[in-house]
């Protein structure tokens, strides 16, 4: 018997992917194309997630997760990798160890009604992420903004590097903004509600002197509190879409 469920899980992992595809429920707006391998390792050309393309994403089966009942695998893309497990006797799927990175440009279709043209390259690290019952149950990470600059015609400015952590559940996201050794001081926090509405207050500032074009900027954006010292308060609701990306319990197809 023993060597008979041995061999019937070994056939069922080396089934090609397409065979078991078909009886996968996905959210209604994942959609996979050009998936080839088996259940144990293989590729998909490209994944659309609402919209978002991920391409040539590559994916192996993590057997280390099996003392802890749970089936995981290592995605790896051409903007970086993740490891997504499945829980077995709770249902749970999470996301941790991942490593993800986009130049800001590529993101700006992303990002519409901006003032500016950001420029940069944003690292999200996520160190856990986990849905119960569809609906995100616990999540911290972190966003890194590299080079933080503008790119407008005629004007070119590197700020630095700034950092966001950030944790959360289905009733809330809460973050914390600060530099890191920056030509400005940035430091500030915000909270993002169930309802998408959002709340932040951002303190930015300068000791030695402000760029004359990064000064024109924040006096289009930010309240002068002092000598080189600004402060951007902003209240709003987020697109119902980001809103329900981040709260709602995906739609699975029939």
């Amino acid at each position: 018997m023993f060597f008979l469920l041995c061999l019937v899980i070994a056939l069922l992992f080396n089934l090609p992917v397409q065979q078991v595809m078909p009886y996968v429920q996905l959210p209604n707006t994942i959609r996979v194309a050009g998936i080839d391998g088996t259940l144990l390792s293989g590729r998909a050309q490209e994944i659309d997630i609402d919209g978002f393309p991920i391409r040539e994403l590559n994916y192996r089966y993590l057997p280390s997760c099996i003392p802890l009942l749970k089936i995981c695998y290592r995605l790896q893309y051409e903007r970086g990798e993740l490891r997504a497990a499945y829980d077995l006797l709770n249902g749970d799927t999470e996301i941790s160890d991942s490593l993800i990175s986009y130049q800001v440009g590529e993101l700006m279709p992303y990002m519409p009604n901006l003032l500016v043209r950001p420029a940069g390259r944003l690292e999200l690290a996520v160190d856990e992420l986990s849905f119960f019952e569809g609906k995100p149950a616990a999540l911290s990470g972190k966003l890194l903004w590299r080079d933080l600059g503008i790119a407008e015609e005629g004007i070119d400015i590197d700020i630095g590097d700034i950092e966001l952590d950030f944790t959360g559940n289905a009733s809330q996201y809460d973050f914390e903004i600060r530099d890191l050794d920056a030509s400005l001081d940035v430091q500030g926090d915000g909270q993002i509600g169930p309802g998408g509405e959002y709340e932040i207050d951002l303190r930015i500032g300068s000791q030695t002197g402000i760029n004359p074009q990064v000064k024109s900027v924040l006096e289009l954006v930010a309240r002068n509190v002092g000598y080189n010292q600004y402060r951007l308060q902003q209240k709003g609701r987020l697109p119902p879409k980001i809103a329900q990306q981040l709260f709602q319990a995906p739609v699975l197809t029939n």
